[in-house]
Protein backbone atom coordinates (compact mmCIF):
# COMPACT_ATOMS: atom_id res chain seq x y z
CA UNK A 1 0.00 0.00 0.00
CA UNK A 2 3.00 2.52 1.41
CA UNK A 3 4.39 1.61 -2.82
CA UNK A 4 1.15 2.52 -4.40
CA UNK A 5 1.06 5.50 -2.48
CA UNK A 6 4.39 6.77 -2.95
CA UNK A 7 3.85 5.84 -6.43
CA UNK A 8 0.57 8.11 -6.85
CA UNK A 9 2.47 11.06 -5.38
CA UNK A 10 5.13 10.65 -8.05
CA UNK A 11 2.68 10.85 -10.95
CA UNK A 12 1.00 13.70 -9.33
CA UNK A 13 4.37 15.16 -8.66
CA UNK A 14 5.20 14.81 -12.19
CA UNK A 15 1.50 15.92 -13.70
CA UNK A 16 1.93 19.26 -12.19
CA UNK A 17 5.83 19.76 -13.64
CA UNK A 18 4.52 18.99 -17.23
CA UNK A 19 1.45 21.29 -16.29
CA UNK A 20 3.87 24.10 -15.14
CA UNK A 21 5.93 22.84 -18.22
CA UNK A 22 3.06 24.16 -20.54
CA UNK A 23 2.33 26.86 -18.69
CA UNK A 24 5.87 28.36 -19.02
CA UNK A 25 6.06 27.47 -22.87
CA UNK A 26 2.97 29.03 -23.57
CA UNK A 27 3.99 32.32 -21.66
CA UNK A 28 7.14 32.28 -23.28
CA UNK A 29 4.99 31.69 -26.88
CA UNK A 30 2.65 35.28 -25.69
CA UNK A 31 6.13 37.07 -24.90
CA UNK A 32 7.40 36.38 -28.32
CA UNK A 33 4.29 37.14 -30.09
CA UNK A 34 3.76 40.63 -29.08
CA UNK A 35 7.66 41.12 -29.49
CA UNK A 36 6.41 40.19 -32.99
CA UNK A 37 2.83 41.88 -33.32
CA UNK A 38 5.91 45.50 -32.09
CA UNK A 39 8.43 44.58 -34.52
CA UNK A 40 5.98 44.61 -37.49
CA UNK A 41 4.28 47.50 -36.35
CA UNK A 42 7.74 49.18 -36.00
CA UNK A 43 8.50 48.11 -39.89
CA UNK A 44 10.55 45.81 -38.72
CA UNK A 45 9.30 42.93 -40.51
CA UNK A 46 12.18 40.83 -40.61
CA UNK A 47 12.75 40.64 -37.10
CA UNK A 48 8.68 40.08 -36.87
CA UNK A 49 8.61 37.47 -39.01
CA UNK A 50 11.52 35.65 -36.78
CA UNK A 51 9.43 36.14 -33.86
CA UNK A 52 6.13 34.97 -34.94
CA UNK A 53 7.51 32.15 -36.56
CA UNK A 54 9.02 31.24 -33.26
CA UNK A 55 5.82 31.60 -31.34
CA UNK A 56 4.04 29.62 -33.48
CA UNK A 57 6.68 26.92 -33.11
CA UNK A 58 6.50 27.59 -29.34
CA UNK A 59 2.83 26.96 -29.43
CA UNK A 60 -0.23 29.66 -29.30
CA UNK A 61 -3.26 29.08 -28.76
CA UNK A 62 -5.74 28.62 -31.92
CA UNK A 63 -6.77 32.89 -32.15
CA UNK A 64 -3.01 33.65 -31.68
CA UNK A 65 -2.21 31.00 -34.21
CA UNK A 66 -4.60 33.25 -36.94
CA UNK A 67 -3.02 36.21 -35.72
CA UNK A 68 0.09 35.54 -36.08
CA UNK A 69 -0.44 33.90 -39.44
CA UNK A 70 -2.00 36.84 -40.56
CA UNK A 71 0.52 39.28 -40.19
CA UNK A 72 3.35 36.91 -41.84
CA UNK A 73 0.75 36.85 -44.77
CA UNK A 74 0.45 41.03 -44.69
CA UNK A 75 3.96 40.90 -45.03
CA UNK A 76 4.56 38.11 -47.34
CA UNK A 77 2.05 40.23 -49.52
CA UNK A 78 4.13 43.79 -49.47
CA UNK A 79 6.90 42.16 -50.30
CA UNK A 80 5.13 40.35 -53.03
CA UNK A 81 5.30 37.27 -52.45
CA UNK A 82 1.26 36.40 -53.14
CA UNK A 83 1.68 32.04 -53.04
CA UNK A 84 3.30 32.77 -49.25
CA UNK A 85 1.00 35.08 -48.33
CA UNK A 86 -2.38 33.11 -49.83
CA UNK A 87 -0.48 30.13 -47.61
CA UNK A 88 -0.47 31.96 -44.35
CA UNK A 89 -4.25 33.25 -44.60
CA UNK A 90 -5.20 29.84 -45.59
CA UNK A 91 -3.30 28.76 -41.87
CA UNK A 92 -4.89 31.64 -40.28
CA UNK A 93 -8.21 30.47 -41.48
CA UNK A 94 -7.70 27.08 -40.80
CA UNK A 95 -7.17 28.01 -37.47
CA UNK A 96 -10.24 30.44 -36.74
CA UNK A 97 -12.44 30.04 -39.97
CA UNK A 98 -14.57 33.00 -38.76
CA UNK A 99 -11.57 35.59 -39.26
CA UNK A 100 -11.87 38.40 -40.41
CA UNK A 101 -9.89 41.53 -41.15
CA UNK A 102 -10.19 44.72 -39.82
CA UNK A 103 -11.91 47.48 -41.73
CA UNK A 104 -8.50 49.12 -42.79
CA UNK A 105 -6.98 46.47 -43.13
CA UNK A 106 -9.88 44.61 -45.76
CA UNK A 107 -8.66 47.84 -47.72
CA UNK A 108 -5.52 47.13 -48.74
CA UNK A 109 -5.25 47.05 -51.90
CA UNK A 110 -2.76 44.04 -52.16
CA UNK A 111 -3.83 41.49 -49.18
CA UNK A 112 -7.22 42.73 -49.03
CA UNK A 113 -8.66 41.22 -51.90
CA UNK A 114 -6.51 37.81 -51.27
CA UNK A 115 -7.98 37.55 -48.03
CA UNK A 116 -11.30 37.56 -49.31
CA UNK A 117 -10.90 35.23 -51.96
CA UNK A 118 -10.03 33.02 -49.62
CA UNK A 119 -12.57 33.75 -46.65
CA UNK A 120 -16.09 31.45 -47.74
CA UNK A 121 -18.56 33.92 -46.62
CA UNK A 122 -16.38 37.02 -47.87
CA UNK A 123 -15.37 35.61 -51.36
CA UNK A 124 -19.43 34.23 -51.54
CA UNK A 125 -20.32 37.66 -51.24
CA UNK A 126 -17.72 39.15 -53.54
CA UNK A 127 -18.09 36.47 -55.66
CA UNK A 128 -21.71 37.34 -56.14
CA UNK A 129 -21.13 41.51 -56.82
CA UNK A 130 -18.71 40.23 -59.55
CA UNK A 131 -21.22 38.48 -61.26
CA UNK A 132 -23.74 41.02 -61.20
CA UNK A 133 -21.70 43.80 -62.42
CA UNK A 134 -20.18 41.25 -65.30
CA UNK A 135 -16.55 40.50 -64.21
CA UNK A 136 -17.24 36.52 -64.91
CA UNK A 137 -13.82 35.31 -64.47
CA UNK A 138 -13.24 37.04 -61.39
CA UNK A 139 -16.58 35.73 -59.74
CA UNK A 140 -15.78 32.27 -60.42
CA UNK A 141 -12.53 32.41 -59.11
CA UNK A 142 -14.31 33.67 -55.93
CA UNK A 143 -17.48 31.30 -55.98
CA UNK A 144 -15.88 28.11 -56.77
CA UNK A 145 -13.04 29.27 -53.25
CA UNK A 146 -15.82 29.87 -50.91
CA UNK A 147 -17.30 25.99 -51.73
CA UNK A 148 -13.91 24.63 -51.30
CA UNK A 149 -13.46 26.66 -47.68
CA UNK A 150 -16.88 25.62 -46.72
CA UNK A 151 -20.36 27.24 -46.74
CA UNK A 152 -23.63 26.53 -45.47
CA UNK A 153 -25.55 24.85 -47.61
CA UNK A 154 -27.88 27.32 -48.94
CA UNK A 155 -25.11 29.60 -50.03
CA UNK A 156 -23.17 26.63 -51.56
CA UNK A 157 -26.09 25.42 -53.74
CA UNK A 158 -26.32 29.41 -54.47
CA UNK A 159 -22.65 29.32 -55.42
CA UNK A 160 -22.86 26.21 -57.95
CA UNK A 161 -25.77 27.50 -59.40
CA UNK A 162 -23.91 31.22 -60.10
CA UNK A 163 -21.04 29.15 -61.62
CA UNK A 164 -23.31 26.83 -63.73
CA UNK A 165 -24.79 30.58 -65.21
CA UNK A 166 -20.90 31.65 -66.10
CA UNK A 167 -20.40 28.40 -67.90
CA UNK A 168 -23.76 28.31 -69.95
CA UNK A 169 -23.27 31.84 -70.87
CA UNK A 170 -19.65 31.08 -71.95
CA UNK A 171 -21.03 28.33 -73.67
CA UNK A 172 -19.48 25.20 -71.21
CA UNK A 173 -22.79 23.10 -71.40
CA UNK A 174 -21.19 19.85 -69.89
CA UNK A 175 -19.47 22.17 -67.07
CA UNK A 176 -23.06 24.22 -66.41
CA UNK A 177 -24.62 20.73 -66.50
CA UNK A 178 -22.32 19.53 -63.70
CA UNK A 179 -22.66 23.05 -61.39
CA UNK A 180 -26.70 23.03 -62.02
CA UNK A 181 -25.93 18.56 -60.76
CA UNK A 182 -23.88 19.67 -57.46
CA UNK A 183 -26.44 22.55 -57.01
CA UNK A 184 -29.58 19.93 -56.65
CA UNK A 185 -27.48 17.42 -54.65
CA UNK A 186 -26.72 19.86 -52.17
CA UNK A 187 -30.36 20.93 -52.13
CA UNK A 188 -32.79 18.95 -53.97
CA UNK A 189 -35.62 21.93 -53.81
CA UNK A 190 -33.95 24.56 -54.92
CA UNK A 191 -35.61 26.70 -57.46
CA UNK A 192 -34.63 29.41 -60.06
CA UNK A 193 -36.04 32.46 -59.97
CA UNK A 194 -38.73 33.56 -62.45
CA UNK A 195 -35.98 35.89 -64.89
CA UNK A 196 -33.78 32.70 -64.62
CA UNK A 197 -36.25 30.12 -65.59
CA UNK A 198 -36.99 32.08 -68.56
CA UNK A 199 -32.86 32.40 -69.55
CA UNK A 200 -32.73 30.52 -73.30
CA UNK A 201 -29.80 28.75 -72.36
CA UNK A 202 -29.62 27.38 -68.76
CA UNK A 203 -33.23 27.79 -68.50
CA UNK A 204 -34.01 24.55 -70.15
CA UNK A 205 -30.94 22.47 -68.87
CA UNK A 206 -31.81 23.61 -65.42
CA UNK A 207 -35.51 21.86 -65.81
CA UNK A 208 -34.44 18.69 -67.70
CA UNK A 209 -32.07 18.10 -64.77
CA UNK A 210 -34.55 18.96 -61.79
CA UNK A 211 -37.12 16.96 -63.72
CA UNK A 212 -34.89 13.59 -63.97
CA UNK A 213 -34.26 13.60 -59.92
Amino acid sequence: MRRLTLAAALLAMLAGCASLDRLVQATKAQVTLVEGLRQYDAGDHESAAKSLNAALKQGLWQSDQANAYKHLAFMHCAAGRERECRDDFRKALAAVPALRLEPEETGHPVWGPIFLSLSSGSAFSVGLKQYETGQYSESAKNLQGAISLGLPERQRADAHKYLAFIHCSENRERQCRDEFSKALAVDPKLELAPAETGHPVWGPIFRSLKAGR
